[in-house]
């Protein structure tokens, strides 16, 4: 039986399409059978998926992908790429590796994320509620932010029911170790290694010396209540940067880590370490 590997791309990147139609020739010749659709029947039955692009694509597609447990090989067409971690000029080297069964699989922690109105249910891992309005995966972070207006946000934070503090200033980052390296780096956030199991606060221009990055379990629940915000119609909840939903006054958001993990594909000759170097150009002056 032939093999079944995913294949996705980011269409806007240059000759993309000529890159797209060149691999999928040569993945014939292999004898494997691709599936270039996230809506495709077949799609369970991939043995990783190919992901063209940079980390935004790896991650608008992680999240179909992690439920089905399917690994994502990341080819780096963007800047940075931690996730998308290996070179276009190496695309063949690292997919030979990989339909050989010589990459490891790493998984990687996400949050899941839900959003309650009207104030009414309780803190607790354990109850459900009926006044559920959404529920989402990110596997870099979400944050509560007030889009391009300037206004400043109040919220609680809780931490297994625990009262933390009152966050206030631009909003609030509640990020993964994944997620370390992307909005809350910008926020002055620390890089954490991914292994870590914990979860990141990261206050966005807090309007206070004292609020600081904070780390907690990835077995904690973290809670976050919208307590006051002049323009109170603007405030939005982001998942990885790519879906925002609307928020009210009162609303709490609920964040613990999702049971779903997502699976990279990696090479065990590379570490962490060396990505960081690389990307980050430490050291270099």
């Amino acid at each position: 039986m032939s093999k079944i590997i995913a294949v996705f791309y980011n269409p806007d990147k240059p000759n993309i399409k000529n890159i797209f139609a060149h691999l999928i020739e040569w993945l014939k010749k292999q004898g494997v059978q691709v599936i270039a659709k996230l809506s495709h029947a077949d799609l369970r039955l991939a043995e990783f998926a190919l992901v063209l692009g940079g980390d935004g694509t790896i991650l608008r597609v992680g999240r179909t992908l992690a439920p089905h447990g399917i690994p994502i090989l990341g080819i780096n067409l963007g800047r940075l790429g931690f996730l998308a971690e290996t070179d276009i000029k190496d695309l063949y080297k690292i997919l030979k590796k990989a339909l050989n069964k010589e990459l490891k699989i790493e998984d990687r922690d996400m949050l899941k994320i839900s959003v309650f109105r009207d104030g009414k249910n309780k803190r607790s891992k354990t109850e459900i509620s009926d006044n559920l309005v959404k529920s989402s995966l990110a596997l870099n972070d979400c944050y509560i932010h007030t889009g391009s207006s300037s206004r400043i946000i109040e919220l609680d934070a809780y931490v297994n029911g625990e009262f933390l503090a009152t966050y206030i200033g631009d909003g609030l980052i509640v990020s993964t170790p994944t997620g370390s390296t992307a909005y809350s780096l910008a926020a002055s956030g620390p890089i954490v290694v991914p292994q870590l199991p914990v979860m990141l606060l990261t206050p966005i221009c807090p309007h206070t010396l004292a609020q600081r990055p904070l780390l907690v379990s990835s077995q904690d629940q973290v809670e976050l209540v919208i307590k006051n915000c002049a323009l109170s119609k603007f405030i939005f909840l982001s998942f990885d940067g790519q879906e925002s939903v609307s928020i009210q006054l009162k609303d709490r958001i609920r964040i613990e880590n999702a049971s779903q993990k997502l699976k990279l594909l990696v090479d065990p000759k590379r570490s962490y370490y060396q990505i960081l170097r690389t990307k980050l150009r430490w050291g270099e002056r």
